[in-house]
């Protein structure tokens, strides 16, 4: 059970899927009942049977608490809401029994001889506050409960909020008992006949229905007599051992939903899992179209069309430095004009790179906008997640492997060009053939440096396509960050817990 408890607390659904935020209220709910019902009951026989006083605002819950144990522990007031902190009383007996229990440290809690043994009484806020937080803690509270005492008038048990949680409990298999307080003497046959029939049509005919008359201004406590028929049932229920029947009941009757809602868990932890891998198969798939159409350019060889290819034609003409390289003949004295020729192909190859750098840049944008576009069409709602892709680094990167490929690769060439320029200057001319030159690829392929050549396209090749996979992979890391639920954990607890509950009875 501790495991189960402790899965629940774990889990996490980062991803705003549809349902979340019900999803997330269930987990909660779940959460408070195990750990503060069924974990106690089971860890401990001693804990005491949990009844919570719950319902609108006004309806008497604090004044019917304090004239149970016979003091004023809980303010009652006309000023709403008055319960801003929930308060428990339980006697002495079971001060050790509840010793770091959930509801004490989230209560206001108050240990009195005037309290019943074996029954911890709570004051719940009103299920109808104004103030959210309240509500969220009143609903927390009924969570709790062993058994839960509504709490009405004669002019609000209608009313849909508090009438509808108590259905909700019910239908849950909470045990229920039902209080009409204030009741006027002159609409007590038509409102009791009203309310018993809306039990009945809500299958709460067998639950106890408690009636106190209308005893008008009060001090915070009503006369004993008036409660006396509620405090001899609870009083009947310790004596009789009915306390300790009443949560195994309950813990039984609800064990069916709680598995349910477990398991609805699990299949939300599995639906986390298919909608990651979605967004992440999207970003991937964002990179596939732009990938294609780099992969062309380069082939193509369009981006050496312009500046680079007019630089290649003007320094590889006649009386240019670079005329001699496709002569296929060595010059006397040549080592004079390597450092003219390293500048040349130098120049060309900035040319190169900086056309690359455009197109490279264009693409990587292309990809971080496509897979923004298919996370933006998601039935999950990627707003939230946080992408940082750095396009210009990823370029630069690229761009400055490519050059350090270059160089690896002219290392390689044995062919006569190599005499003709020195091993930056053929890295230089390499990138330059590898960009689309045909001119440069000729001089490149007659020098012996073919080999180079094809090395260097494939460098290219692959830095680009990792410079792709890097702003896709972003996405992806961004999903992979996340602490996805694992559903197989929580089905695995459902089966524990409902083997834990029978086995302890």
């Amino acid at each position: 059970m501790t495991e189960t408890v402790e899965a629940l607390r774990e889990v996490a659904f980062p991803l705003s899927v549809p349902g979340i935020n019900e999803l997330r209220e269930m987990q909660g709910s779940l959460q408070t009942q195990l750990s503060t019902r069924l974990l106690p009951h089971l860890l401990e026989d001693a804990v005491p049977a949990v009844v919570v006083f719950g319902g609108s605002s006004g309806a008497g819950k604090s004044t019917i608490l304090n004239s149970l144990v016979e003091d004023d522990i809980s303010e009652a007031s006309v000023i709403r809401p008055t319960t801003m902190t929930p308060v428990l009383v339980f006697h002495p007996d079971d001060a050790l029994a509840m010793e770091g229990h959930l509801l004490t440290e989230i209560c206001k809690t108050v240990v009195t001889e005037s309290a019943l043994p074996g029954i911890a009484l709570l004051d719940a806020p009103d299920l109808d506050s104004i103030e959210e937080a309240n509500r969220n803690m009143s609903q927390t509270l009924i969570n709790a409960a062993d058994l839960w005492i509504f709490v009405t008038t004669a002019s609000r048990y209608g009313d849909h909020v508090a009438w509808s949680t108590l259905s909700e409990a019910f239908n849950r298999g909470m045990t229920t008992a039902v209080i009409l307080n204030r009741l006027p003497a002159r609409a007590k046959t038509a409102v009791r006949a009203d309310l018993m029939k809306r039990m009945a049509e809500s299958g709460m005919g067998e639950s106890p229905l408690f009636i106190i008359d209308d005893a008008g201004a009060t001090n915070g406590r009503l006369d004993p007599e008036r409660v006396s028929e509620l405090k001899d049932w609870l009083h009947l229920m310790k004596t009789t051992r009915a306390s300790k029947s009443l949560v195994s009941r309950t813990s039984k009757a609800m064990m069916p939903e709680i598995r349910r809602e477990l398991l609805d868990l699990a299949d939300a932890a599995t639906a986390q899992t298919d909608a990651a891998e979605s967004l992440k198969d999207g970003a991937r798939t964002a990179a596939d179209e732009p990938s294609r159409e780099l992969t062309e350019t380069l082939e193509s060889g369009r981006i050496a069309r312009g500046a680079p290819t007019t630089q290649w034609l003007s320094l590889a003409s006649t009386g240019g430095p670079l005329a001699s390289l496709g002569s296929g003949r060595d010059l006397l004295f040549a080592n004079r004009a390597i450092a003219k020729r390293d500048r040349a192909a130098h120049n060309i190859a900035e040319a190169i790179d900086d056309a690359l750098r455009v197109i490279l840049t264009q693409t990587l944008i292309d990809v971080r906008d496509s897979a923004a576009t298919i996370w933006s069409m998601s039935y999950v709602d990627t707003s939230e997640i946080k992408v940082e892709v750095g396009i210009d680094s990823f370029v630069n990167g690229a761009i400055s492997a490519w050059q350090a490929d270059s160089r690896a690769a002219a290392d390689k060439v044995n062919g006569a060009i190599a005499k003709k320029v020195s091993r930056d200057g053929l890295a230089d001319l390499l990138r330059a053939g590898a960009g689309g030159i045909p001119g440069v690829q000729t001089a490149l392929t007659d020098g012996g440096a073919e080999g180079g050549l094809s090395r260097t396209k494939r460098a290219l090749q692959d830095r680009c396509q990792e410079a792709i996979d890097k702003v896709a992979g972003r996405y992806v890391a961004a999903i992979d960050a996340l602490e996805l639920p694992d559903s197989s954990n929580l089905r695995i607890r459902a089966r524990e817990l409902v083997n834990a509950v029978w086995e302890k009875e």
